[in-house]
């Protein structure tokens, strides 16, 4: 099962980080879409805060233990950057925290859980 925990700033209510890990075994190795469609989400969102938001994606991304058993992903915003920046930094982690939890809702089924998300405790 792939586990996402969204991680929230507890006075703000932003995301600060998206951290993924596992892997869904809907499939074998190589043909498992529920993992290609949420690593997608994921990088997605690491080259647009890089691209759209310019912050240095060795501050905002981390991949460790990739394979094809599983994959640790960490995705966060430094917190340098002006008023604007942060708020474009927003709408693309909120818009992967939404294709996360559409992602999970169209795949899980009754007895079947392939996609966690869990929200921060300050949730």
């Amino acid at each position: 099962m792939i586990t996402v925990i969204i991680d929230r700033d507890k006075v703000t209510r932003n995301i600060i980080a998206i951290y993924m890990s596992g892997h869904a075994g809907i499939a074998e190795e190589g043909f498992d879409t529920v993992c290609a469609g949420a690593s997608t989400l994921c990088y997605t969102a690491a080259y647009a805060l890089t691209d759209i938001c310019g912050y240095d994606d060795e501050k905002v991304f981390r991949v460790t233990d990739e394979g094809l058993e599983s994959v640790n992903v960490r995705i966060q915003i430094p917190e340098e950057g002006d008023r604007d920046t942060k708020e474009r930094a927003q709408v693309i982690m909120r818009t992967v925290e939404l294709g996360l939890i559409n992602l999970a809702a169209t795949v899980n089924e009754e007895g079947n859980t392939y996609i966690e998300i869990i929200h921060s405790k300050e949730d």
